[in-house]
């Protein structure tokens, strides 16, 4: 019994860190020795239902009550103090990056570096762009009618987020940041939560769909893709971290652009307070993400 109580324990600090944008919930699962039985758990979990639930049961029912703790917290955060939070977000990445760059080094400076580094970084551009494309803007999407579109992009989205929420050293929730859907997705699912707890039935159904496309969405992509990121990392670990690394340097421009799309009127009104706590949250979360990373290299030798 202490050892699922551990695992709960375990559970909710890896659910936590995946739904903080800078924080990647693989990395902590790395950094608590489950994430192999998480990926063998996910990939297995068809073909042996029975043995992978009791073996991670309590795993993931403290990774569900770490999301929801971190999904309140997050929407208070985001919509009373916008620019000191985004700016510490942005500090968690920066700070990352080092750690990432370390595991880039057994491969030789050469084309094949370069195409891995630049897929990464691609990628999170090539969102942003798509974002920007379909929003008008490039702000996040706001939460508005249901329809069979929007749950198709739901869908597609948690496909996305599921590959980034279990590639250590990637923040899923960056990614959905990046591409304008993070606040989007915590908005749904915050209505969804206040409406369950007023007995909003009409409410509630309206988001329910929004929230079962984006779990469907993570459900398929981490099926599909957790047998292909284990093999990937099993036997191309540097170039995968490569296009790790490209993905993380990208991310922070992407953070900021959206930043300032989403919070503009904010921005253009901030007294010199704002900034400046946001100047020094961004410092705090670079020193945050290197203690982290140090922590995990200590924890991991």
């Amino acid at each position: 019994m202490k050892e699922k109580l551990i695992d709960f324990l375990k559970g909710i600090i890896i659910g936590i860190a995946n739904i903080l944008p800078g924080f990647s919930g693989g990395v902590m699962a790395v950094a608590f020795n489950v994430y192999d039985r998480l990926i063998h758990a996910i990939s297995n979990i068809l073909s042996k239902p029975i043995k992978v639930i009791k073996d991670i049961w309590a795993l993931g029912a403290g990774v569900a009550v770490g999301i929801l703790i971190a999904i309140v917290g997050i929407s208070l955060l985001l919509t009373n103090f916008p620019i000191p939070t985004i700016f510490f977000f942005t500090g968690l990445i920066v700070g990352s990056i080092p750690n990432i760059y370390e595991k880039t080094k057994d491969l030789k400076f050469n084309y094949k570096k370069v195409i891995s580094f630049f897929i990464g970084f691609g990628f999170i551009i090539g969102l942003l762009l798509f974002s920007i494309f379909y929003n008008g803007t490039g702000s996040s999407v706001v939460v508005g009618e249901v329809d069979v579109k929007q749950l198709a992009i739901l869908f597609f989205v948690g496909i996305i987020a599921s590959a980034t929420m279990i590639i250590p050293g990637v923040s899923g929730s960056l990614v959905l940041l990046a591409i304008g859907y993070y606040q989007y997705i915590i908005d749904f699912i915050m209505n969804f939560l206040k409406a369950a707890l007023a007995f909003d039935f009409s409410t509630m159904f309206s988001n329910a769909l929004l929230v079962g496309a984006l779990g469907l969405g993570i459900v398929v992509g981490m099926l599909v893709l957790a047998k292909v990121i284990e093999k990937l990392i099993d036997k191309y670990p540097t170039i995968f971290y490569t296009i790790v690394f490209g993905l993380l340097v990208a991310s922070p421009f992407a953070i900021i652009y959206q930043l300032y799309i989403e919070y503009k009127e904010a921005i253009h009104s901030a007294l010199i307070l704002n900034w400046l706590f946001g100047i020094i949250f961004l410092v705090v979360g670079v020193i945050t993400s290197h203690y982290i990373s140090k922590s995990e290299q200590k924890q991991n030798l």
